[in-house]
């Protein structure tokens, strides 16, 4: 069987590979599952392009290709990728000569590595294969707060638990206290009550559920934390029972993710994984349902992998960093060291941590603004990397949180970004374009840096 191993970052993704007859392969593309070039000269339903792909057979039959700067878009017929002339299916306007051009599978960037990979066309099944997965996907969702709507239901009276807190202050003297907000949408209290022995003391009416729950968009992702339910989770699965025969699909119960003790912990693990599930659950099932034979396993925040079927989003949120970690701890012990120090910067976050002859686990993690109780390795996490968005804000110049991602990507990549670090590392000669394996374009952060430039002419008026 194949073997392949991905990490998917913000940007960039990157993948090894070791065939069935034991060759090793090792490819890095973007993350939003495209790839990259652009167009040199036109003829007919014919171009010729400037690239430079991992590709050694032609699997692009039938693939979406899209003009960046423009709206032609067709289906690739065939590429010569010798010559480097692609056919498409319609006839192709001139005036798209020098712009550049991508295409796409219109499927998780797993996939379409693992496609390239095996050099199987979209009108074959992938081999059998075994594929472990690392990813970023949860993290960079909490930094960028690009999460589900969520509601969060909990025990009658405990609506405003995850606002109110533990009212501890990490600020003791500071005047201006900042309380980040919960990241739920809305907070439903439903009368129900189980003892600390795990008795039933107010039986759940799941017959006569609160207006507030059942006129919710049926896209929204719950989270039901009831009090003492890690005794006894009988409430939390006949809610989740009924909620699903009203059309919820996308349910997480604190008694199935956590077994701590404490409603404000288990509540804040089970509103984190309610927020990224809909997101890291169609990323996951994208990918499995393309695996006709053989496994998905899933790196966790622990530095473990799993079976992508016993996979909770709340472990993904440093999947691909710990992934990092035990990989550079491994190197470190073949080199004969056993302290090392960690420095992982991607597109959106870096990661720093510390091994000292051990793993160091932490039991609590926060990430952007949610609290997460479950066993990871000790990474710091800041939304800086190479596609954090430069702006002026409030008077101030800015960097980050935001990232352009891989889509549209910074503005050197031709997609209509906005200025980020690549961009300002291009225009100050830190950046060799001819090494990248995509093509970048310095008129194109030169302009986004001009924008900036007079943004910031038009707030000092």
């Amino acid at each position: 069987m194949w073997n392949i191993w991905i990490d998917t970052g913000g940007t960039f993704t990157d993948c090894i590979a070791i065939s069935p007859d034991q060759e090793r392969q090792r490819i890095k593309i973007l993350s939003s599952s495209v790839l990259r070039g652009t167009v040199k000269s036109v003829k007919g339903n014919q171009l010729e392009g400037h690239f430079s792909w991992p590709v050694e057979s032609d699997i692009f039959s039938d693939f979406t290709f899209e003009v960046l700067q423009s709206d032609f878009e067709a289906r690739v017929q065939k590429i010569d990728l010798k010559n480097k002339i692609i056919t498409l299916d319609r006839s192709i306007p001139k005036n798209i000569q020098d712009l550049e051009f991508q295409h796409t599978s219109h499927e998780e960037v797993p996939i379409l590595a693992a496609r390239i990979l095996t050099s199987t066309p979209l009108d074959k099944n992938l081999p059998p294969l075994i594929m472990r997965l690392g990813s970023t996907k949860g993290t960079n969702a909490l930094l960028e707060k690009k999460g589900a709507d969520v509601a969060f239901i909990t025990t009658k009276g405990f609506e405003d638990l995850l606002v109110i807190r533990d009212q501890q202050r990490p600020h003791l003297f500071s005047l201006d206290i900042q309380t980040p907000g919960p990241i739920y949408k809305s907070a439903v209290g439903i009368y129900e009550r189980i003892s600390s022995e795990g008795d039933i003391q107010i039986p759940l009416d799941t017959d006569n559920l609160p207006s507030e729950i059942l006129t919710l968009p049926r896209t929204t992702s719950i989270a039901i934390s009831f009090l003492n339910s890690y005794k006894n989770g009988i409430h939390e699965r006949e809610l989740k029972q009924q909620l699903e025969k009203h059309g919820f699909t996308a349910i997480s119960c604190s008694s199935e993710l956590s077994a701590n003790i404490k409603l404000l912990e288990r509540a804040d693990t089970t509103v984190a994984n309610a927020y990224l599930k809909p997101i890291i659950s169609t990323y996951i099932n994208g990918i499995k349902s393309k695996i006709k034979e053989g496994k998905l396993w899933v790196m966790t925040s622990s530095g473990s992998i799993v079976d992508a079927d016993n996979f909770h989003p709340k472990d993904s949120l440093l999947s691909g960093p710990a992934g990092g970690i035990v990989g550079a701890v491994t190197a470190a012990r073949k080199s004969g060291f056993d302290k090392i120090i960690t420095f992982d910067m991607g597109g959106t976050s870096t990661d720093v941590a510390i091994y000292n002859a051990k793993f160091d686990y932490q039991f609590e993690t926060k990430v952007g603004d949610a609290t997460i109780q479950s066993p990871c390795l000790h990474i710091e996490t800041i939304a800086a990397g190479g596609g954090s968005i430069c702006d002026f804000k409030n008077g101030l110049l800015t960097v980050g949180p935001e990232s352009a991602g891989a889509d549209p990507g910074p503005a050197c990549y031709g997609g209509g970004g906005p200025l980020t670090i690549t961009d300002i590392n291009l225009l100050a000669g830190r950046l060799i374009p001819e090494e990248f394996g995509i093509p970048i374009n310095p008129a194109y952060a030169e302009k986004a840096l001009n924008r900036l430039i007079e943004k910031i002419y038009q707030r000092s008026e």
